[in-house]
């Protein structure tokens, strides 16, 4: 054999090993895509076979009512069910603009000033209801009256009934010239814990100091619940 015939298999050696080891490239490439689609089916049906934990929980029930010191009051779902009636949306969003503008939107959560009181269902009426916009304004300064006076002294506190219609006053036996028409009177609880030895004292010495200035009314009913409005000078 002389070096000419050497010189010509040469380039045909070197194109056999490069199909070989494309062969073997393309082989492995089979080879690892094969088993990525076995292990992915795995994998999908052992994930399939995997409870969540938290599915093992029950669902998360958000009441209706909340006891707030003793008292039936009505909670943020049952308020989101009366959003979803009539225009209730649009006039609360508007109320709350109202609140924001004056300064008073953060004294209790807004929703709590429409609910009507803590027996809507022994009377059968809505547990919320928002009073025509002309009537609005009356409650800015009770809000404040709560703020500046009433909270420094025994903390939050929580609305019972706010905005009453007609309708549920009258069921309720409320007064004619009951101020919770107006929109100017709140019953109210603190938030924290007092016996009504401890909260009387305290909202009577609110009263007589700075009542007179805001026409502030008091009443203070069993347990803790008391009212506040800024519609005239008294005290029962």
């Amino acid at each position: 054999m002389n070096f000419q015939e050497n010189k010509d298999r040469a380039p045909v050696a070197r194109q056999s090993w490069r199909r070989r080891i494309i062969l073997a490239g393309a082989i492995l490439l089979v080879t690892i895509v094969i088993l990525l689609f076995a292990t992915f089916d795995r994998v999908r049906e052992l994930g399939d076979r995997v409870i969540n934990p938290i599915d093992l929980l029950p669902p998360l029930e958000i009441p209706v009512v909340y006891d707030i010191q003793g008292y039936p009051a009505a909670s943020e779902r049952a308020f989101i069910h009366f959003l979803k009636q009539a225009n209730n949306r649009n006039l609360f969003s508007r109320l709350k603009a109202f609140l924001r503008a004056n300064q008073v939107h953060m004294v209790v959560s807004p929703f709590e000033l429409l609910r009507q009181g803590s027996d809507w269902r022994d009377l059968n009426e809505p547990p919320f209801a928002i009073p025509p916009e002309e009537y609005w304004k009356a409650v800015v300064d009770t809000l404040k009256v709560i703020r500046q006076e009433i909270v420094p002294r025994i903390g939050p506190v929580t609305v019972l009934s706010g905005w009453r219609t007609t309708s549920y006053n009258r069921k309720a036996g409320g007064s004619k010239g009951s101020k919770h028409l107006l929109f100017c009177g709140l019953d109210i609880v603190p938030q924290k814990n007092f016996s009504r030895e401890q909260l009387i004292p305290v909202l009577r010495d609110i009263h007589r100091r700075n009542g007179r200035q805001w026409k502030m009314g008091l009443g203070i009913y069993k347990s803790i619940r008391f009212h506040v409005d800024t519609c005239g000078y008294r005290r029962w």
